[in-house]
């Protein structure tokens, strides 16, 4: 069956349509059938999918729920539910079990003798009392359950907006409650974003659902959607500029094969007309909904059509920039802006989360559809080559004299552009010979003239490119020049990028390859990452000196680009490509490479709380290049060495941890280089801690000592803790003196920056208690942090019966800290004995 198009929502189609448009998300769809067929138990691991606008989140679940339907065995378990895409009539948890029980009333199957779902809908949509309203509607549900002998799929679109509109603050609880406890219901629910109820520790759905990130189509996936909805396969080789242009969106992909596949030029420009014309009322609903500030910001994005500024968007909204700033959140929030890597840590850029409302906004607004006619060239210049590059062009000169206004305006840009392409210099003077006089008159007569003479244009275009490429290699030796090199290499791709074989194909491998360089030193994560895959896609293709270091770089960097991007598990995944390709490479640079990888493997999987197996990743760096005395792979080696004795420290396996730290520091030293200095230090640090808690306080000492040998002034957060290890190493060997000291080190670096305040406030109730009030109250007074820590100061004022004025507040957390030194003195016994006159 031909899969049918829907402007709207998938909904509308039959579960034999669902499951013939279906091409993508496979994996995800399994993952969601498997988490239903293994709900036995008296609870259902509830399900959250995260993505975007146009990211296949409505697809998914309704093809999910298509499979309840068609599968003999989920069928007789489950029957879905779904609600509309978009759940206005719900505010309250009452209307949340009133809008289950109306979608279920609409598909349940009738028996006789069995109450009418929709009358009783129709009934209890007068009840006025939420809760009862929700108690009754709830029971209702669950009465049919028991009936039919099944459980209840919930589908539920936009979970985030539902919960951003709830008028309800006790809707969230009353659902977890039913949700934990309710193995009749189980909820399969989308969201366009993370949202507050899920990842607030305090909020009523943290820790509830287990949450299913949708992330962009990959090349393959974005070739099936298109085969599938055009028919055809896109021409060979450009679907990786698919995948870019579309940055992998199923929407946008879907949209552009149904009027860009197949069809000469006039067809696709017309069909974009369509497109915009048939999605009006579509995209104006959708911009309708918002409330009328944020719509503001939404259009000024729209009409910047860039990443840009909060100060900037503010500016075109007429709005002050904190203000605009809150509405970007919110729009953040809703999944209609996003925040675009790149901006750096004070500079935060924005820009519209789905492109067709640019698209959308700007065919419709006052600056025409000049743009819009460069962006499709551009692709079209990647995507149809030159044969079909020349075609097009032959087509519209063809076309040009049956047309007149804005459809021959069109064709006229699109032509200038067209026989501007470097791709197409062999044919220009062709194309200018057939096209009518107004499409000619604007291009430079002096270019065509050029153009129609022989010569040697492979050369001439590979010398210019190495120049471009010179310029560029120039000028990245300096970071604040990187967005000029970035510049000079995206220059460099739209004049010579059609190009893939000989010196021209060669030079572009290492055009790409540098783009993905100065984008990850930009910080742009996701376009690092699609360039870096362009350079090796060439790099494979040619023959270039030195690409399989080249290759095995790109690799390292695009696994950096997505941890960067918090995506470990695809890291992961380009880091093992990384040693299956290049693992047995003993070259130096590409061995260097490898080991690199095993270093940053493991931390990935450090952060997913994965330690066993990332201290296996670091054993298999040291075992493979351990020998190595390569300063670099030195530095590399040490670096697995120390992650895997932190690691191993946070399992208590402690002497482990310790051989493992003491041979990254023997390793450290050996590379004798100045700035390992603090990486040193707080090695040693962490040596000493483990020291102490060993109950090796002079080597737990020594350590310190050494550290601080190492540290620089400013280095406060790690001498904080050295002095804090003094502290407690005096403490357990009963030297007052000394710990006295040592408190006072520890008071004077507390309001330096990089102080843990919870680890100090936490250490000084063991010394409060352990020096007494007085003396603890003597050093707080004399330290320079007497400020921040009145409320200590006040509480040892309290213990000592001492009265002073200060504000309540600082009163009530006093006496919550007197509460805690009284707890810890019943647990733990003094070290010193109290001075005379101390209690």
């Amino acid at each position: 069956m031909k899969p049918v198009a829907r402007k709207y929502n998938p909904g509308f189609l039959a579960d034999e349509e669902l499951v013939a448009s279906f091409r993508v998300r496979e994996h995800e769809f399994e993952t969601v059938v498997e988490a239903l067929r293994e709900a036995d138990g008296a609870a259902n691991p509830h399900r959250l999918v995260i993505g975007p606008r146009g990211a296949g989140k409505t697809m998914l679940l309704l093809r999910a729920a298509a499979e309840i339907r068609r599968d003999p065995d989920l069928s007789a378990r489950f029957l879905p539910v779904v609600f509309a895409e978009e759940s206005y009539r719900v505010s309250t948890a009452g209307e949340f079990w009133l809008e289950a029980l109306h979608r279920l009333a609409d598909r349940a199957p009738a028996h006789d003798g069995a109450p009418d779902l929709r009358a009783t809908w129709e009934d209890l949509r007068a009840t006025r009392d939420d809760r009862a309203l929700g108690e009754r509607c709830l029971a209702a549900l669950l009465d049919f359950a028991d009936r039919e002998g099944k459980r209840l799929v919930l589908v539920v679109e936009n979970l985030n907006a539902m919960f951003a509109d709830m008028a309800d603050g006790d809707a969230g609880w009353r659902l977890r409650k039913v949700l934990q406890t309710e193995p009749r219901i189980f909820l399969l629910a989308s969201a366009t974003a993370r949202f507050d109820e899920i990842d607030d520790p305090d909020r009523a759905l943290y820790d509830l659902l287990k949450v299913d990130v949708l992330r962009p189509l990959d090349t393959a996936e974005c070739a099936a959607l298109w085969e599938g909805v055009a028919g055809q396969p896109p021409a060979g080789g450009t679907i990786r500029a698919l995948e870019i242009l579309t940055g992998g969106s199923p929407r946008l992909i879907a949209i552009l094969a149904r009027f860009g596949a197949g069809r000469a030029f006039r067809e696709p420009m017309a069909g974009l007309l369509d497109l915009v014309d048939d999605h009006t009322e579509y995209f104006r609903s959708h911009l309708e909904a918002l409330p009328a500030q944020e719509r503001r910001v939404y259009l000024a994005l729209a009409e910047l059509w860039r990443p840009a500024e909060a100060r900037e968007v503010a500016e075109r909204a007429r709005l002050g920039t904190g203000q605009c700033s809150a509405h970007l959140a919110r729009l953040i929030a809703r999944g209609a802006a996003v925040e675009a890597p790149g901006g750096g840590r004070r500079r935060k850029l924005y820009y519209l989360s789905e492109r067709l409302y640019n698209i959308y906004w700007l065919m419709r607004g006052a600056r025409g559809p000049d743009p819009m006619v460069a962006a499709l060239v551009r692709f079209m210049e990647g995507f149809y080559g030159r044969s079909g590059l020349r075609d097009i062009a032959a087509g519209i000169a063809g076309e040009a004299d049956g047309l007149d206004g804005e459809l021959r305006q069109l064709h006229r840009l699109a032509f200038e552009r067209l026989v501007a392409l470097p791709a197409l210099e062999p044919d220009r003077a062709e194309l200018l010979a057939m096209a009518p006089r107004d499409f000619v008159e604007g291009l430079d007569r002096g270019r065509a003239a050029d153009a129609a003479r022989p010569r040697d244009s492979e050369g001439a275009a590979a010398g210019e490119l190495r120049e471009l490429l010179g310029k560029a290699s120039a000028l990245m030796n300096d970071p604040g020049r990187m967005e000029d090199a970035l510049a000079l290499l995206d220059d460099a791709v739209d004049r010579f990028g059609a190009n893939e074989k000989g010196a021209v194909g060669e030079l572009l491998a290492w055009v790409w390859w540098g783009k993905g360089y100065a984008l990850e030193t930009l910080k742009r994560p996701l376009e690092t990452i699609a360039a870096l895959d362009e350079s090796v896609r060439r790099l494979e293709t040619v023959g270039a000196p030195a690409k399989v270091w080249a290759i095995a770089h790109a690799l390292v960097h695009k696994g950096r680009a997505f941890a960067a991007l918090g995506r470990s598990d695809e890291a992961i995944a380009v880091w093992d490509e990384l040693a299956r390709r290049f693992g047995n490479d003993n070259a130096p640079d590409v061995s260097r490479l490898v080991a690199e990888g095993f270093v940053r493997r493991g931390r990935a999987l450090a952060a997913q709380n994965r330690p066993k197996e990332a201290i296996a990743a670091w054993d298999e760096g040291v075992r493979r290049f351990g020998k190595d005395d390569r300063p670099k792979v030195l530095g590399l080696v040490a670096e697995a060495l120390l992650s895997k004795g932190a690691a191993l420290e946070r399992l208590d396996r402690l002497e482990q941890a310790l051989v493992a730290l003491e041979h990254g520091v023997t390793r450290l030293e050996t590379i004798g280089a100045p700035e390992l200095d603090v990486e040193m230090g707080e090695t040693l640090i962490r040596i000493a801690g483990i020291k102490s808690r060993q109950g090796l306080h002079e080597e737990a000492l020594e350590a310190v000592d050494r550290a601080f040998d190492r540290l620089g002034e400013q280095q406060h957060g790690v001498r904080f803790l050295g002095h804090l290890i003094r502290a407690v190493v005096a403490h357990d060997l009963g030297d007052r003196s000394a710990c006295e000291r040592a408190v006072a080190e520890v008071l004077a670096v507390f309001p330096e920056p990089g102080i843990p305040p919870t680890e100090i406030v936490d250490s000084l109730f063991l010394f409060a208690n352990a020096l007494g009030p007085a003396r603890m109250l003597e050093l707080v007074r004399a330290s320079p942090s007497a400020n921040l820590l009145l409320p200590l100061a006040t509480a040892l004022e309290r213990e000592l019966g001492i009265e002073s004025r200060v504000a309540i507040e600082v009163e009530e957390v006093a006496a919550d800290i007197q509460r805690e030194l009284a707890a810890a003195r019943e647990s733990e016994t003094p070290a010193f004995a109290a001075p005379a006159g101390e209690p």
